[in-house]
């Protein structure tokens, strides 16, 4: 057995070994950049796919929500929870984190990513944007979460297929028939 297979980096997945490489570095990357984990682990395809459909499915959420749906607030006025499920899609909420640890300064204008200064800053981004800043919120927060899906296939790998406990009546082996055609 060798150092690879103790440490569990190496795995059978349909029928076929794996190197998972470092997994907890893969996971790390994974988390960075939707799909850079699989391409740390040579999973190419995997890694262009999980690319481009959650970092779109972000940039989407962005757009129809005019860049307003993503920020960090978590002061008496509101408490974003959605920009917690947002933040599992790594690197691209950076600003929004970095915006929603600065001080809130009234006189100075938001920055991107940054918290609306004010309730009535929120009522007219929801007015302007019409139903596109919950539908961007909604957009975000299911690429942030898709992405969780593709750390845990970073870390562990693809799952094997479920072993199925066959019917009585298909364990038995099958008799021929009596006069035997052709």
């Amino acid at each position: 057995m060798n150092a690879r297979t103790k440490s569990g980096d190496l795995i059978i997945a349909d029928g076929e070994e794996l190197n998972l490489r470092n997994r907890y570095f893969a996971a790390f990357l994974a988390w960075m950049i939707p799909g850079a984990g699989h391409y740390y682990q040579r999973r190419y395809l995997k890694s262009g796919l999980f690319f481009v459909c959650i970092l779109s499915s972000f940039l989407i959420g962005m757009f129809v929500a005019d860049r307003k749906c993503v920020y960090a607030s978590w002061d008496g006025t509101e408490r974003r929870w959605q920009f917690v499920l947002q933040a599992g899609i790594g690197l691209p909420v950076l600003p929004a984190a970095i915006q929603g640890m600065r001080e809130k300064d009234q006189n100075r204008e938001p920055g991107f990513m940054a918290a609306p200064r004010s309730s009535s800053d929120l009522d007219d981004w929801n007015f302007e944007t019409a139903s596109g800043f919950d539908m961007g919120t909604l957009y975000t927060m299911v690429a942030g979460l898709l992405n969780i899906l593709v750390i845990f296939d970073a870390f562990a790998g693809p799952l094997p297929p479920p072993i199925q406990k066959g019917d009585k009546k298909k364990d038995k082996p099958n008799k021929p028939e009596a006069g035997g055609g052709s």
